[in-house]
């Protein structure tokens, strides 16, 4: 049975590189990152860190995870950093659910869009759909961004 919690372990931190890593979507550096935030909201909490953090488990094992956070200088805009699920749980519906659930919790703290950026690279093709299922849309499009090739697209969720 699959359990969800907001409050991150220090094991989480080494979780949620494991998991980027098993997706082979991610540099080094990105999964570096990402760890530095799972760090920063386990040392400090998601108050003074301002990173949000939902890990599922299932069976005791963290399978997959969302962060999120308020976008500085703005009065009800969220960016959501990484939202990721290990490659043995693709397609189980744990990205959906843990969608949901920072489109909620974003609702109750006052929020009114959430901003998600990716990747332009055919490797991402599966992510961009499953924003655009979910309900997200696609604002913009920025070429050769990251890297020759490679555009950022912008999605906006309105909550």
């Amino acid at each position: 049975m699959m359990k969800y919690r907001n409050q991150l372990i220090e094991s989480d931190i080494q979780a949620v590189r494991d998991i980027l890593n098993s997706t082979g979507f991610f540099y080094d550096f990105e999964v570096d990152v990402a760890s530095e935030l799972a760090q920063e909201n386990f040392e400090k909490g998601e108050e003074i860190s301002g990173y949000f953090f939902t890990i599922a488990e299932e069976e005791g094992k963290v399978v997959a995870f969302s962060c999120y956070g308020k976008t500085s200088c703005t009065a009800a805009s969220y960016d959501l950093y990484w939202i990721a699920v290990h490659k043995n749980q693709k397609g189980s519906g744990i990205g959906k659910i843990l969608m949901k659930m920072l489109e909620e919790h974003v609702a109750q703290i006052g929020g009114k869009n959430i901003w998600i950026e990716t990747a332009g690279r055919s490797l991402y093709e599966p992510t961009r759909q499953f924003y655009l299922k979910y309900g997200c849309q696609l604002l913009a499009e920025l070429p050769d961004f990251y890297d020759v090739g490679d555009a950022k697209l912008i999605f906006l969720l309105k909550v």
